[in-house]
């Protein structure tokens, strides 16, 4: 008997293996691209690894019942048969009693279940007298006495055990290579996900009837020579500015269900600045304003995209698509958030968090070809987003909050701007300096989050408005604090004002 069963439990187990290959590779490919693939892949994958998978039941894990054929095959005399009643197939669990008669050795009694069918059933209840395989002898020292219930046993865990821990290790093991490039098709998650997404399935319309308008009113290369493009996704109105390279003047051409109009426009721009609006794909734009909804949505839970326009930030800059979105009574202000055209989304966080507000500011120097421990920042201001922030400086983030960073090298000047939903903003001016700053290892969140704590405890503000929040490291404008400080004020709270060492011990409660 001890030949057989890990044979047939072997096979098994490879097919667990394989069953929790297949299901892991459905779930990941699903998982990871896009609905199409999911429908067409990922689900028949999974329920393929389904099928696969071994079942165990209770004759599955037993040896079925076999005559000996040879001449030292071992005699028996069956004493007693018990066959289970729990259904009508063929084979089902039997009890054997018997005497076994070894060839060239003793006969003892012993018990055991094996799989028989009616007919060797039938046989051996009018006939006790037969053989065994071989490999059927039932042990000679028996410690327990064998129950129906043991069957199947612990395989009925076993095999899904295997096939859980294999799709798991799978699908977790390679999580970063489950994408796949295809086309895009947005419409149908458009039409699946409701009213919210509405303006995504039709925004590829619209962008396509601007660009008919544009062509039908200036001819076909005008696409080449935009400006800017808006929707305006809460009315049916959208705009093309359209450069004319010939003069250097710019025509406005508005659409919107049922008619048009076209307009000269005041126009400062160049043809630096324009780009082809026919390169852009319509059918990812839903995909990019899907991503963006999703960027926005862990902070702000009820959003509304309202408005989209592309265009260059600044001369020869790749195109940016700028999605509004009305963030309901979070905030103050519209929420936005910026993505280029192959679908790279920029990152909204809440810069009063900030483990994530250094992380991001530490990769930002990198853009900027400053190390983190070099004595060169002049400045680092951080702003929260709450709209009772307060303004501790003013500076490129004033308005938006984010993550600013003032740099002077011996060979050049600038500063590194990340704002929330922005990509990082990096501007250089080349010139002779002498540095006399401080290096970006010098500062923590621990430490922005222990002067935040006393800042907090000594204007007594509350804890809803601790992402109120407005810090900056810089050099005093007074001579009586030594080196760079931290400062900071909470929720527009007077009484909150604080300016700190870099080691986190308060100097004076303001800011000069």
């Amino acid at each position: 008997m001890s030949v057989t069963f890990p044979n047939r439990t072997r096979l098994r187990l490879v097919r667990a293996v394989l069953a929790g290959l297949v299901v892991a590779t459905g779930v990941g490919l699903g998982a990871f691209n896009a609905w199409w693939v999911a429908l067409s892949i990922g689900v028949p994958l999974v329920f393929l690894g389904i099928a696969i998978g071994p079942r165990a039941s209770r004759v599955s894990e037993l040896t079925e019942f076999r005559r000996g054929v040879t001449r030292d095959a071992p005699q028996i005399e069956v004493e007693a048969l018990t066959r289970s009643s729990l259904g009508a197939d063929d084979l089902q669990p039997t009890m054997v009693t018997a005497t076994v008669s070894p060839p060239n050795d003793t006969s003892y009694e012993a018990r055991w279940i094996t799989s028989m069918g009616k007919g060797h059933f039938q046989a051996l209840a009018s006939s006790p007298f037969t053989t065994l395989a071989p490999d059927q002898l039932p042990p000679r020292d028996q410690t327990d006495t064998p129950e129906f219930d043991d069957h199947p046993g612990r395989w009925s865990v076993i095999y899904p055990a295997v096939t859980l821990l294999v799709a798991l290790a799978l699908l977790f093991g390679v999580a970063g290579s489950w994408k796949i490039s295809g086309p895009s098709l947005p419409s149908f998650g458009s039409a699946v996900d409701g009213d919210a997404d509405e303006n995504e399935a039709a925004l590829a319309e619209r962008h396509q009837r601007l660009l008919d308008e544009i062509v039908d009113r200036l001819g076909p290369d005008a696409t080449r020579n935009v400006l800017r493009l808006n929707y305006n996704l809460d009315s049916s109105s959208d705009q093309a500015i359209v450069f004319d390279p010939t003069n250097g003047r710019a025509t406005s051409i508005n659409v919107w269900d049922g008619g048009s109009n076209a307009s000269a426009v005041p126009n400062m721009d160049r043809a630096d600045k324009t780009f082809d609006a026919a390169t852009i794909n319509p059918g990812s734009l839903g995909d990019i304003t899907h991503s963006m909804s999703a960027e926005v949505s862990p902070a702000v839970a009820e959003t509304e995209l309202d408005r989209v326009q592309i265009q260059r930030p600044a001369p020869n800059e790749p195109m940016v698509i700028t999605g509004t979105f009305d963030p309901g009574d979070a905030f103050v202000r519209d929420v936005e958030i910026e993505a280029h055209t192959d679908g790279t989304v920029a990152e909204f966080f809440d810069p009063a968090d900030f483990d994530t507000a250094f992380t991001i500011a530490r990769d930002a120097l990198s853009l900027a070809g400053i190390a983190p421990d070099a004595p060169v920042l002049d400045e680092f201001v951080i702003r929260g987003i709450a709209d009772n922030t307060p303004i501790i400086s003013a500076s490129s983030i004033q308005n938006s909050g984010g993550v600013l960073i003032r740099y002077t090298t011996p060979s050049r000047s600038g500063q590194v701007v990340i704002a929330p939903g922005k990509f990082p903003e990096v501007t250089d001016r080349v010139g002779r300096h002498r540095p006399d700053g401080f290096d970006f290892d010098a500062i923590s969140p621990q430490l922005f989050d222990r002067v935040r704590d006393d800042a907090m405890k000594r204007g007594s503000v509350p804890e809803y408005d601790r992402g109120a929040v407005a810090m900056d490291v810089s050099e005093p404008l007074l001579d009586d604090a030594p080196g760079h400080v931290v400062r900071i004020e909470m929720a527009r709270v007077e009484a909150s004002k604080g300016m700190y060492t870099l080691d986190g011990e308060l100097i004076k409660a303001a800011h000069y």
